[in-house]
Parts: C-alpha cells; sequence; structure tokens
C-alpha cells in the first residue's frame, strides 16, 4: 500500500510456545521436483501476517504463501471464488453467508475452516493487536467494542457449521464480497496465533507455496504446495525472492541473467532502456492506483478552495511523466483509476490552465504563506518529481517553494495521520479492492483509513453510503459519481497521475500476467524452463 498506516509491532508471546509453529508441510504436501526455480526481484518486505501487511513487499511474498475467499480476474477485475464455496448475501444485503470448499488445509495440515477465518478476522479487528488492516473491519458488527478492546471477538461474526460462517455489517454493502480478495481477509492457522512472532517470520499460509526460509536482506524461499486446493496452482517447483535494495538493482540483476522477474516501476532511464532492448519481455498495464497531492486543510494557508484549485491547475501533469518516467503514467483527470468501472474526467482543475490558476490565486487573495513546503518520504525518489512539480508552481504562479524528504515512511506517515503536515504532502494510493468506493470513502470519508487531508462534508458520507446500499452496480456508481463531484469541486488533494506498472520477465519464463489491482504479476501462473537433468 503507498499509504496505508503502518503500526506498531505487535507484542510477542512467550517463546515456549515456538514449538507451536511449524512451516513444515505434512507428509505428501509438497511433490517431487519440476517446473523449474522462478526468481524474482523483491525488496525487504515488513510483515507477513495478513493483518499486518500493508505495503507491496509483503503483497507480494504472500501472495503466493497465502490464499483468500476470492480472487480477481485480471481481465474483468471481478472476483471469483478461490477458498470459498459461495458468499450470499441477505436481500437487505447486511447479512452475508460464507459457505467453504472442502478440504482446505494450511501448510502445518491444520482445516481451512470457519474457525480459521473467523479467528483470524477478530484477531485483526482487534485494537491491542495494532495491525495495519484493523480498519477493514469497520463495517462488521460490533467493530468499535473490539477495537477498542472493549469485546475480543466482533458480534457479527457467527458460525454456522464447519464450513459456514455468517457476517453481519453495521450498514448494508453491496460491494461487501469484492472486499474479500484483500490480504487482510486471508484466514490464520491456530498454531500461528500460538506464536505471532514466530508466524511473521515463518508463516503457515493456506496458498500455493509455503514458507522455506527468509534470510533478512538477502532471499526468502518457498516451495510449491502440491495439497494446495486452489487456481492457479503452482506452475514452478519454487519461487525465491531475491531482496535488494532498489529496482534498479533487480533490473541489473535480471540482465545479468540471475533473475526471472522484476515487478514495480522502472525508473525512466531504466523504463526507455528496456523498451528498447526487452520489448518482447516488458509488460506495461494501467494499475488500480493514483499519485497524488494532498493539502492540509486544517491549515489556514489552505483554507480557501480556490487557493487549492489555483495550485491544481498551474501543475503540467504531462510534462512530469514525459520527462521523468518516459511517458510511463497517464495524467490524471479524475479521482478515480480508469481501470474501474466509473471512473471519469471529473477533474475540472486537474487541467493545466497557468491563467486561470493566476486568476484564481488572485481572487483568494493571493498566495499568504511564505515559502510552500512540499512533503515526501525519503528512500524513494519522490523528491524528484516533486522538486520537477515546484518548479512548475514557482514558474506559474510565482511561489517559492522547498522539497522536504527528510522522513523515512515510517515517521512520515506518522506526521501525515497526526494532522502534523505544514506544506503539501505526497498521498499515493493503491487500491486495496476493485470498487469506486475504494477511491473515495478511505480518502476522503469522515472515517476513512487515510482521510488524511482535514477535509470532511456530511454530503460526500451519505452519497457513499448510498453507492453502498444500492441494489445495482449502476446504482452504486451514480451514488458514487456524486460524491466524487463534491472532492473535485472542493479539491482536498490533486491527482497528479494513473500509475502504469511495468513487469519485466526473462524470455526463460511464460505465462506472465500483470493484475491491475496491484499492479503485480500472478507468480504462481509463471512457468519457468526445465532445469537440465544432472548426468
Amino acid at each position: 500500500m503507498l499509504t496505508r498506516s503502518t503500526l506498531a509491532r505487535l507484542a510477542v508471546c512467550a517463546a515456549t510456545a515456538c514449538a507451536l509453529v511449524s512451516t513444515t508441510a505434512p507428509a505428501g504436501a509438497t511433490g517431487p521436483g519440476g517446473g523449474g526455480e522462478l526468481r524474482v526481484f523483491a525488496e525487504e518486505p515488513g510483515h507477513l501476517m495478513p493483518g499486518n501487511v500493508d505495503q507491496s513487499e509483503s503483497l507480494i511474498v504472500d501472495s503466493v504463501l497465502y490464499s483468500g475467499l476470492v480472487r480477481y480476474d485480471p481481465k474483468t477485475l471481478q472476483p471469483v471464488n478461490v477458498q470459498a464455496e459461495s458468499i450470499t448475501p441477505s436481500a437487505d444485503q447486511k447479512v452475508w453467508t460464507v459457505r467453504l470448499k472442502k478440504g482446505l488445509t494450511f501448510h502445518n495440515g491444520e482445516p481451512v475452516d470457519a474457525d480459521a477465518y473467523i479467528r483470524a478476522w477478530n484477531y485483526t479487528a482487534y485494537g491491542p493487536n495494532q495491525q495495519a488492516n484493523n480498519d477493514f473491519f469497520r463495517s462488521v458488527q460490533g467493530y468499535g467494542d473490539v477495537q477498542q478492546g472493549k469485546a475480543k471477538t466482533l458480534s457479527g461474526l457467527k458460525k454456522t457449521d464447519r464450513r459456514t460462517f455468517t457476517v453481519t455489517l453495521s450498514e448494508p454493502y453491496s460491494g461487501f464480497r469484492t472486499m474479500l480478495g484483500y490480504i487482510g481477509f486471508h484466514p490464520l492457522a491456530k498454531a500461528c496465533l500460538a506464536d505471532v512472532k514466530a508466524c511473521d517470520e515463518k508463516p503457515i499460509g493456506n496458498g500455493p507455496y509455503r514458507m522455506e526460509s527468509w534470510e533478512h536482506g538477502k532471499v526468502i524461499r518457498t516451495v510449491r504446495f502440491d495439497g494446495y486446493k486452489g487456481a492457479p496452482k503452482g506452475k514452478s517447483r519454487r519461487i525465491t525472492f531475491k531482496l535488494m535494495n532498489n529496482v534498479s538493482d533487480g533490473y541489473d540483476a535480471l540482465e545479468r541473467g540471475e533473475l526471472d522477474v522484476v515487478r514495480k516501476l522502472l525508473p525512466g532511464d531504466k523504463l526507455r532502456d528496456a523498451r528498447q532492448k526487452h520489448k518482447d519481455t516488458l509488460i506495461e498495464v494501467p494499475m488500480a492506483s493514483l499519485q497524488r497531492i494532498a493539502f492540509p486543510t486544517y491549515d489556514a494557508r489552505f483554507k480557501d478552495k480556490r487557493v487549492r484549485q489555483a495550485l491544481s491547475m498551474a501543475v503540467d501533469r504531462k510534462a512530469l511523466v514525459d520527462d521523468l518516467y518516459a511517458g510511463a503514467h497517464v495524467p490524471a483527470a479524475g479521482f478515480v483509476s480508469p481501470v474501474f468501472p466509473g471512473a471519469r474526467n471529473s477533474c475540472g482543475y486537474c487541467a493545466y490552465d497557468p491563467e486561470r490558476a493566476r486568476k484564481l490565486l488572485a481572487e483568494a487573495g493571493g498566495w499568504q504563506g511564505g515559502k510552500l513546503e512540499l512533503w515526501t518520504n525519503s528512500g524513494a525518489d519522490h523528491q524528484v518529481w516533486m522538486a520537477a512539480l515546484g518548479e512548475q508552481l514557482k514558474k506559474n504562479l510565482g511561489i517559492d517553494y522547498e522539497v522536504k524528504a527528510d522522513l523515512p515512511y515510517s515517521q512520515y506517515v506518522d506526521k501525515i495521520h497526526t494532522n502534523t503536515m505544514t506544506g503539501m504532502f505526497r498521498s499515493g494510493w493503491n487500491s486495496d479492492y476493485p470498487s469506486m468506493e475504494n477511491f473515495l470513502n478511505p480518502l476522503y470519508g469522515k472515517n476513512g483509513s487515510t482521510a488524511v487531508t482535514g477535509w470532511t462534508d456530511p454530503r460526500f458520507d451519505e452519497l457513499v453510503a448510498q453507492g453502498n446500499r444500492a441494489a445495482s452496480q449502476d446504482e452504486a456508481i451514480a451514488a458514487y459519481q456524486k460524491a466524487e463531484d463534491l472532492v473535485a469541486e472542493d479539491m482536498p488533494a490533486m491527482p497528479v497521475w494513473y500509475v502504469r506498472g511495468s513487469t519485466l520477465h526473462s524470455p526463460r519464463v511464460s505465462g506472465v500476467v500483470v493484475n491491475p489491482v496491484g499492479g503485480e504479476p500472478i507468480l504462481a501462473g509463471i512457468t519457468p524452463a526445465a532445469e537440465p537433468r544432472k548426468k
């Protein structure tokens, strides 16, 4: 995730419980070799417990270690049942009945049953556990008491039988099934909760691959779990994540023949090089992701919406993506990724118009804030494009600027979430599930998990609620679009570009498919060349 808060680490249980955690598969779970080894670029993950996973490096590893109720079809983006046999709503879409498939197991042989999901959801929702995905359970009945530590179990979760449980929501939500493909809703083995620290280090998953070892800063090794009853099943015998400092190092390693897949965004110069040298193995796809800059509307200098509108119209988005990213991204013209149904060019103030920008700023009394601070986190080169944006503002509006990029990500996110920003700040968003609502409510809703601008509007909240209650997708989209229009007029944040993901693979692998939801390759479905037999 690009902006979801990384919360404090969970206090671990006693070391004497470690013996309960095992990553050794049951007899016969992992079959003989075949399909070779898939070598994948990654950076060091933060956490691997599904409830505490909130950044891309953890998500890509967990995508092979864990499996959920549904997955997202890479072509239609619609949820497809994986572990769920059925997910059925009540007439008012407030009570959802989940029925699991038969014979599902974790890598240690435990059953993946109703208890496995209920224990995982209760654990993640329980506030004192400080799990990053805690807020995903906000819609489940009883969340308030569990989040505050007044209760340990969600009153909205009820086991019907071994393979069936019901979820009662606080309010009707037609898109609940769509949410369930997100990692935060995945199950947990009973042994995992016996020693959370060990499970974070060596997960007991239920996906197509099981953890073999994790050498921090160097490599994560996984091996195919042939007991997996889902799709896609593992095509390679092993998936090895080679941990590197940045994607440029990964690109160089692929050229040396040391990697098979380099994922994430490639820097501009590497992308230009890849387009020339590896055009047959470079995949560029639109992602359900948006790069944006947020305004601290709690700061008096940004209270007037005309100031925010002017700053947005003074930015030449096309020049930024062309000059710095070789045209890899798409200049944003709305607040929702265009890969989702209902997305529109809703942002009139995203049009580059310096003359109108100067007029709007003058109508607001001019810029009264002195040097404009442009904030971003350190370590990811965002300061480069922020500086280029600052130069545009200086040229078009006469506002001097300073890029502030000295805080590491964790401290930067804390500053965002405590409303202590002293200037415009980078706040990108990568969708969790394929719905317009996921680009709106978390970012601008009254209780949104990443509503960090200080802007609220009860009309917006009511329109989102109307969309959630809608009986059809068309009705929901109509309500969500009206909510988006309110944001587009007030401009609490300015969209900058829609992200396009670049995945490069070696010619020795086939079947590489990149899913726009998350922008990651589906690793289990990639087939590497067979390893030569030893004579």
